[in-house]
């Protein structure tokens, strides 16, 4: 990749990662409603007595088909962010190191420019 195409590659992978995190917005708030469900369920069960009771209810529910399904996905995004994030850093330390390296170049012709005088 040329130095003038890392600008464009890391704007890219910044917008990649912003619907990602939407999407883990999204998702984060479907477990939440779920959640609050779950608590709302245990909360108003009269036959739970004890908070060992309600846990293990809130475990039982936990389990569920909806909520597993809902969590998996929010942890999947979760990671699929991180994997963005990695290649956005790895993008921005390749532009860091290609501008270093032209800098140096530069540098190195200056220097025989001067000793060639």
């Amino acid at each position: 990749m040329r130095l003038i195409d890392y600008p464009i590659a890391i704007a890219q992978k910044q917008r990649e990662l912003l619907q990602s995190e939407q999407h883990i917005r999204r998702l984060q708030d479907v477990v939440n409603r779920l959640t609050a469900e779950i608590d709302t369920t245990i909360a108003f069960d009269t036959d739970l007595r004890n908070d060992a009771q309600r846990k293990a209810k809130r475990l039982e529910l936990m389990k569920a088909p909806d909520y597993r399904r809902a969590a998996t996905n929010l942890q999947m995004v979760q990671d699929q962010r991180a994997e963005i994030e990695i290649d956005l850093n790895l993008l921005r330390n390749q532009f860091s190191v290609l501008k270093l390296e032209l800098r140096e170049s530069i540098a190195t012709r200056e220097l025989q420019m001067v000793d060639a005088a």
